[in-house]
């Protein structure tokens, strides 16, 4: 059996560097060159080069050799696997050719216009130029790109994207005759190029992915005279990602909903973040706005998807003011999660609230520990009894629990602590 796993770890090595590695997403739902679907993304550490079959069918001559007969059995399924992959996907072209619009002159023009705004679209997210990018957004998306690109800035980064190549256009809605456009077309973009992650301070590239064969579906309305993008979605975004009663909770708080969202802002440290995460960390469900003057967030997180139970539920809003650190850890949440040496645990003079949660700060950071923990706000913990941690982090608040489902409830809940630590945090 331990023969099996080694060998089965060669075979996948063999595959992730003739395909350039699996598949992610840097941006996710947000803008830039986004990520994901039956694209083939790479690491810029990781090598690349276009999968053959002589190559594959080569590995498998050689390990032969040394293989004992039944573990090639397994080979051979992999390249049936393999074989259906690459079926699939072809006949997904072919469906795509047959629905693509490209006859009349109108429809000829919007996949010129169309791939003019995808185009532009990439230079100004990594340029910030929010002036440019509100010329083809509708109002609407227009909003939920500005918080996108703020929260990327919060974290003192830029989503540079390079070397953009847009290999096919398709047209995915129907038109009537003449130059009546309907209010809404949809357009799929198959592009490759290279997305990175800049640090703002340094200028220093935190990460890279290069990128073929990606696809998006943009979705876009005719205002009487161009075409206006509305919306991004994600090939990898799937339908059970897509909770309405989470989008409807969103609506209801003026927030904006993305079922995919990505990376980009993802922080690299903390109780639950590491600076691993915008390699590997899966976020879904994003929640996005402003409340208050400061923007707030919420999603749902995992380091390591391919661990079960390994998603959080978190919540996260800024601060006017910088802090070190400091961790209210609910005993509820009955979380193993390593503190900073640097920390020191406080105990408070209400012994009932200690049995309930343990409060842990940096030293220089002791006194904003007990402003947060007022007696009003400690009630409300208290009473609510909820298996949520709190952790400050430089200037966010984050707030999270493991979470087993989706849920709004889970949301509004979350909302709720959330706004009140901000009301005892924010001076």
């Amino acid at each position: 059996m331990k023969a099996m796993l080694v060998f089965s770890a060669m075979v996948f090595s063999l595959l992730g560097f003739a395909g350039g590695g699996g598949s992610s997403s840097s941006s996710g739902g947000g803008g830039g060159s986004s990520g994901g679907g039956s694209s083939s993304w790479s690491s810029s550490s990781d090598g690349g080069g276009e999968f053959t079959w002589e190559g594959f069918l080569g590995s498998l001559l050689v390990l032969a050799i040394v293989v004992p007969p039944v573990v090639l059995v397994e080979v051979w399924s992999s390249k049936r696997a393999a074989r259906k992959i690459k079926q699939a996907y072809n006949e997904k072209i072919s469906k795509l050719n047959a629905r693509d619009h490209n006859d009349t002159e109108q429809e000829k023009w919007i996949h010129k216009e169309a791939e003019r705004i995808f185009v532009q679209y990439q230079q100004d997210w990594s340029d910030y130029n929010l002036k440019k990018i509100q010329e083809y957004t509708t109002d609407e998306y227009y909003q939920h790109a500005c918080l996108m690109l703020e929260a990327i800035d919060c974290m003192n980064r830029r989503n540079v994207v390079s070397d953009l190549s847009v290999t096919r256009t398709y047209l995915l809605s129907p038109m009537g005759e003449g130059w009546d456009l309907p209010a809404t077309t949809q357009v799929m973009f198959r592009f490759g190029g290279t997305d990175s992650i800049v640090d703002t301070k340094s200028g220093r590239k935190i990460h890279s992915d290069k990128a073929r064969g990606v696809e998006e579906y943009w979705d876009f309305v005719y205002d009487g005279k161009t075409l206006k993008l509305d919306g991004i979605t994600q090939s990898t975004e799937s339908t059970p990602h897509l909770i309405d009663s989470i989008k409807n909770f969103a609506e209801e708080h003026r927030l904006f909903y993305s079922p995919d969202w990505g990376r980009l802002a993802l922080p690299t440290k903390g109780l639950i973040f590491d600076r691993w995460g915008l390699s590997s960390a899966d976020v879904n469900n994003h929640v996005i706005g402003r409340w208050k003057d400061c923007l707030v967030q919420m999603y749902t997180y995992s380091a390591t998807p391919a661990q079960p139970n390994s998603y959080y539920l978190v919540g996260q809003i800024s601060l006017p003011k910088s802090y070190d650190g400091v961790i209210i850890e609910s005993k509820k949440a009955k979380l193993k999660v390593v503190k900073p040496e640097k920390y020191e645990r406080f105990k408070l003079e209400w012994e009932d609230f200690n049995k309930r949660y343990a409060v842990y700060a940096a030293k220089k950071d002791a006194l904003p520990a007990f402003e947060l923990l007022n007696p009003a706000f400690m009630n409300k913990l208290y009473e609510r009894n909820l298996p949520y941690n709190l952790e400050v982090r430089d200037n966010t608040i984050y707030i999270f629990a493991k979470a087993k489902e989706t849920k709004e409830n889970d949301y509004r809940e979350l909302f709720d602590v959330l706004s009140e630590a901000f009301e005892e945090l924010r001076m």
